[in-house]
């Protein structure tokens, strides 16, 4: 998937609101309409370093859609 703009140079985002990330280099449909979503509402984290391992370590979890 490309990320929207305001994400370029991320791989992982995080959905403040259910702490579910998200790996923009995976392709599909639920992945960009949560995305999409999350831009949308401003609600999205992203990570430094940018790595999964970081997101885990803020208390996010992988979604179902990304593995």
């Amino acid at each position: 998937m490309e990320p929207p703009k305001e994400l370029e140079g991320h791989r992982f985002v995080g959905d403040k609101r259910n702490q579910l990330v998200y790996d923009l280099e995976m392709s599909g449909s639920l992945i960009e309409a949560a995305v999409e979503d999350l831009c949308k509402a401003k609600m999205y984290a992203t990570f430094g370093p940018d790595e999964l391992r970081e997101a885990r370590n803020r208390g996010y979890k992988l979604a179902a859609c990304c593995r």
